[in-house]
């Protein structure tokens, strides 16, 4: 577990909040003074600590994130971070534990028909098997679940696929425009790496968009 610190002075208090923090993504830190772009933070704790960082969250505010590792540094979720907030009720507590997780407007918009026109997409995991299946929901691509491996290592080979800092998984970010993606996927069919099975038809969609394009 990590944890998230929230500390903001004003003239007559000090609030100071500080919550463990299971999971997180962010962009790698350039510096210990700059803050960061957080992408996702899932912590817990009581009402008032939540409803805190919370209202944090909403004002723009950064963090101070501690990882396991002893690494520190400062982060903040950017404009129009999504929320959701839960409670979970733990056998022999009185009252329940508040749970947030915030996502970044970045990570949510890596849903079906959100922003299109991406050039990058931030992924919760790296596997090969979860980025096809993330940028062919983004995209619409027309894909099949067995190029995975092929299609993360040749991903990987053109230097598009960048790696972020997670607490408890493996984000990754993706660089890459729809157009982008299809023509590797295009490429990969004419040179024979990835192959469509017999009773499919060949999806045009991925051909005719690189028919005029070279690598």
């Amino acid at each position: 577990m990590g944890t998230l610190r929230f500390v903001r002075q004003t003239r007559d208090t000090i609030t100071e909040v500080s919550l463990q923090m299971d999971r997180m993504v962010a962009e790698k830190p350039t510096d210990s003074r700059s803050a960061t772009q957080l992408h996702l933070i899932s912590v817990f704790g009581g009402d008032q600590e939540v409803g805190a960082v919370a209202a944090a969250i909403a004002d723009e505010q950064r963090f101070q994130i501690s990882l396991p590792d002893g690494a520190e540094f400062f982060g903040h979720l950017g404009e129009k971070p999504v929320v959701y907030r839960a409670s979970i009720q733990i056998p022999g507590r009185k009252r329940p534990v508040r749970h947030l997780a915030a996502v970044s407007q970045t990570l949510f918009e890596t849903t079906l028909g959100a922003d299109g026109q991406a050039r990058r997409t931030v992924l919760f995991d790296g596997t090969a098997d979860f980025v096809l299946h993330r940028l062919a929901l983004r995209f619409g691509l027309p894909v099949l679940p067995e190029w995975a491996e092929w299609f993360r290592a040749d991903l990987e080979r053109r230097g598009l696929m960048e790696g972020l800092l997670g607490l408890n998984c493996s984000p990754v970010a993706i660089k890459g425009t729809k157009l982008r993606l299809l023509r590797i996927l295009s490429m990969g069919i004419k040179r024979r790496l990835i192959s469509l099975q017999p009773d499919l038809p060949m999806p045009r969609l991925a051909l005719d968009s690189a028919s005029s394009t070279s690598d």
